[in-house]
């Protein structure tokens, strides 16, 4: 079978600078004179809790602090806002009566994983009021807090639950659907952006079998106090890659309806924080660049871009490029690839000795039909040959590969290239191996001289509809000159005699593959059957050896017998069959 185709992050300003920038007014066109280290008008962009509209809040006096305190500070603000019109904002997410949560927090607020990872218990507590309700079901999501409130880093962490359940590390403590608790053992990441890293719980949801939901986002969670500071190790080095291959060999790709996608497989490692998300660049004629973002799972019902079971600091991730329709035809390879690790370090790779791809929209080479002669095929007995025929259109200075994918490997190529015929069409010979029932072409590729391409696949939507098929049969195998011998056995000698039976058969299509063979006594009562593979000589001559059944009686028996080629098709003689040529086949057992 042969294959057709293959198919810097802005820096954010630190805390330090952005406390610096509220005490010199700069970003904001002003001073502001009176105000603590942070400054007004900076906790107000700081702060995404507030969005109360035509409202404003009294923002207590403070110094600076760590940005744990900032956190409590700010569900502070939130507590103590008072509003400055009747106009007000509606919630971020609409909480429907029944499901609340009724507490969630860590077991401990300050950990130290310098020296080792340490296990915090996150417990969390869900009630509904609705008593018709059976079961629950959610999820808790973990993120590391970004360099300002309200933005996150690294990979996201999807803790699932279930009511009477345990799976992925949550454990249901105790309760019913009314009201249950759970706990799951957070493993806290030993390496931060700094020497302190920040852990919330970034969103909630749950719903009960009444179809109640429960849908809880930042802010809405910062009563339950959903954080853990963690005292770190430093990681200051962004991830690297190992190896970046196509996820096939296929270098020509058609470009049209349903939209086509490059495929790559990247080996990536970072020893420290571990790799978070990336992006592939793919540059094509005049600089025109396609993306593709792919981001490590947490969740253990991903099964993509996760590192390995057994751990390690390799991830492999599948990376998909889409290729929308109208995208320009030609020469595409990988530009570049952006890594960022889970603390939020960051590089760009150019990954060498990655194969180029040709994209085409079969615009200027195309095949107008697709044949093959001769079709069907005579492959009963041996292989067959045949040529598959293209009217192509378009091409420049010759024509300079043809190649076809099977579906199935018994069809491929004769190896000897592409012909012009005197009709101008292409052709190419192809093998049929016997016993193919037919030859399905999946892809057509065709280079002109110029270097243009044309392609066609069924999973692209250009289907070139041409199946190479089998000669088919409507005739059986049939039997003549039959002969059995002996035609008389005494009992004494019975056991030790083979009766034999000698025919010619004629199977004109399909050949002999075997036969069933039965003995009947005089009453036509089937007294023993054999059966199995046959085939015949080269002059059509067929022997089949038959014995007689132990301890058998004297008297006249007779046999019949049933052959049937590859095709399946079967000729029966004999008893229940048709008149056997020349006579009954008779074998008289005499007593001794």
């Amino acid at each position: 079978m042969q294959a057709v185709w293959q198919g810097s992050q802005a820096s954010r300003p630190s805390l330090a600078q952005s406390r610096r920038d509220a005490q010199t007014g700069a970003g904001h066109g002003r001073s502001v004179p009176g105000s603590d280290a942070l400054g007004r008008a900076d906790i107000r962009s700081r702060i995404n809790a507030i969005e109360t509209v035509g409202s404003r809040c009294y923002t207590p006096r403070m110094r600076p602090t760590p940005l744990s305190r900032w956190l409590t500070r700010v569900a502070l603000i939130m507590a103590t806002c008072v509003a400055a019109s009747t106009v007000a904002a509606p919630p971020a997410t609409a909480q429907p009566s029944g499901l609340t949560l009724k507490s969630l927090s860590f077991a401990s607020k300050r950990v130290d994983v310098r020296e080792q990872s340490v296990a915090v218990t996150l417990t969390w507590t869900v009630r509904n009021t609705n008593p018709e309700a059976e079961y629950l079901s959610g999820s808790v999501r973990l993120r590391m807090a970004g360099s300002t409130p309200g933005t996150y880093v690294g990979t996201t962490r999807d803790i699932n639950f279930w009511l009477y359940s345990s799976w992925e590390g949550v454990r249901h403590v105790s309760g019913d659907a009314q009201e249950s608790t759970y706990e799951y053992d957070f493993v806290v990441p030993r390496y931060g952006k700094t020497t302190s890293a920040l852990w919330v719980v970034a969103g909630f949801n749950a719903s009960d079998d009444k179809g109640a939901t429960l849908t809880l986002e930042g802010a809405q969670l910062a009563g339950h106090r959903p954080w853990l500071k963690a005292r770190t190790l430093v990681d200051s080095t962004p991830p690297t890659i190992a190896s970046i291959e196509s996820q096939s060999k296929l270098s020509y790709v058609y470009v049209g309806s349903p939209p086509a996608g490059l495929g790559y497989d990247a080996r990536l490692q970072d020893s420290q924080a571990g790799f978070w998300k990336g992006t592939l660049r793919v540059v094509g004629p005049d600089g025109q660049i396609l993306t593709g973002d792919f981001e490590a799972k947490s969740s253990s019902w991903e099964q993509d871009c996760r590192p390995p079971s057994f751990g390690g600091d390799i991830t492999d991730c599948p990376i998909l490029v889409d290729v929308p329709a109208g995208t320009v035809s030609g020469v595409w390879q990988i530009a570049d690839l952006t890594l960022f690790d889970n603390v939020g370090n960051e590089t760009t790779i150019v990954p060498p000795g990655t194969a180029p791809v040709t994209l085409t929209s079969n615009e200027v080479v195309s095949v107008s039909d697709f044949s093959a002669t001769p079709n069907p095929v005579d492959n009963w007995s041996q292989d067959a040959t045949t040529r598959i025929r293209l009217d192509v259109e378009g091409a420049q200075n010759g024509i300079s590969t043809v190649r076809v994918d099977f579906e199935m490997p018994w069809c491929q190529l004769d190896g000897s290239g592409p012909t012009i015929d005197p009709d101008g069409a292409v052709s190419v010979g192809v093998i049929v191996r016997r016993h193919a029932q037919e030859c399905i072409v999946n892809g057509v590729l065709v280079v002109g001289g110029a270097g243009n391409a044309a392609v066609y696949g069924y999973q692209w939507g250009t289907d070139p509809l041409l199946i190479i098929n089998r000669l088919p049969n409507t005739t059986p195998p049939t039997a003549s000159a039959v002969v059995l011998t002996p035609t008389t056995v005494s009992r004494s000698q019975a056991a030790h005699t083979t009766p034999t039976l000698t025919m010619q058969v004629t199977a004109p299509v399909a050949p002999l593959t075997g036969y069933d063979l039965n003995f009947y006594d005089s009453a036509g009562s089937l007294v023993a059957n054999y059966g199995g593979g046959a085939g015949t000589a080269p002059d059509g001559t067929l022997r089949l050896y038959a014995h007689l059944p132990y301890g058998i009686a004297a008297g006249t028996y007779s046999y019949g017998f049933t052959l049937h080629d590859a095709s399946g098709l079967r000729s029966s003689y004999g008893v229940n069959g048709q008149p056997l040529p020349g006579g009954p086949l008779e074998i008289t057992v005499t007593d001794d």
